[in-house]
């Protein structure tokens, strides 16, 4: 634990959730400390709890003037948008933008062993409780959807699955290249080999929402097929990603 008096007031770190509850007991922490209020406890990026000492907003010239939301606490001041991160040691100045912390241009030690353990196949939870020091599973499954909901983890986690599938020489080139073989077959029903095919391109990434019509534009100047001959393919793709939402 942290502490430093300002104005006459004692303000605190705690290192993790745990010993945030040994002192505070059950006073509420908000999970994302992007949307933490003055006065508010929040959880940083590297899992400490702190109280947020100052919310404003602040007109940025690197954004033509438009304002920004920010937040003063002990580990300095930083705008309170997914571009940047609260976590880290004191700085000497807590007044100064950044908190000495920068822009969020990486993953923590803990955030990395996290995408690993998910794209291994680990309940999103139990990866948070392995990765950070907590043993509160409620908690746990709360701040793994938090990181599931910023594109650099779901990035992160996006690269490790691409390592696991480069390591078995499941490349990206190798699902096209299957993709076609089995689509040019003509004498086989070759439709529970497409949707094998299907998921595993699911499960690197090709065939995620945000990639779909480039993924299609890509396959097309893979194998050379027509816009006539993808529009059945492409017609199935969607469907069976509307059937798999509905399941779950």
């Amino acid at each position: 634990m942290y502490s430093k008096t300002i104005k006459d007031t004692e303000h605190r770190i705690y290192n993790n959730i745990d010993e945030f509850r040994k002192h505070e007991g059950d006073r509420d922490v908000c999970t994302d400390w992007r949307k933490a209020k003055e006065g508010d406890w929040a959880l940083t990026d590297d899992g400490q709890v702190l109280g947020v000492l100052k919310r404003a907003v602040i007109k940025s010239t690197q954004y033509n003037d438009k304002e920004k939301p920010y937040i003063r606490t002990l580990l300095g001041t930083i705008y309170a948008t997914d571009d940047y991160k609260l976590e880290g040691k004191p700085p000497k100045n807590i007044y100064m933008f950044g908190g000495g912390q920068g822009k969020k241009q990486y993953t923590t030690y803990r955030e990395r062993i996290f995408c690993n353990l998910v794209a291994n196949g680990m309940e999103p939870r139990d990866a948070y409780l392995r990765a950070f020091p907590t043993e509160n599973k409620d908690y746990a499954l709360k701040r793994a959807k938090v990181f599931l909901g910023q594109k650099r983890i779901r990035r992160m986690i996006d690269k490790e699955i691409e390592e696991l599938l480069d390591d078995i020489g499941i490349t990206k080139t190798y699902l096209l290249e299957a993709a076609k073989s089995v689509v040019d077959k003509t004498k086989s029903k070759d439709s529970d080999k497409l949707r094998a095919i299907e998921t595993l391109m699911k499960i690197s990434g090709l065939l995620s929402t945000e990639k779909k019509t480039d993924t299609i534009a890509m396959f097309q100047e893979f194998t050379g097929f027509s816009q006539e001959k993808l529009k059945h393919l492409k017609s199935g793709m969607v469907d069976s990603q509307k059937d798999v939402s509905k399941k779950s």
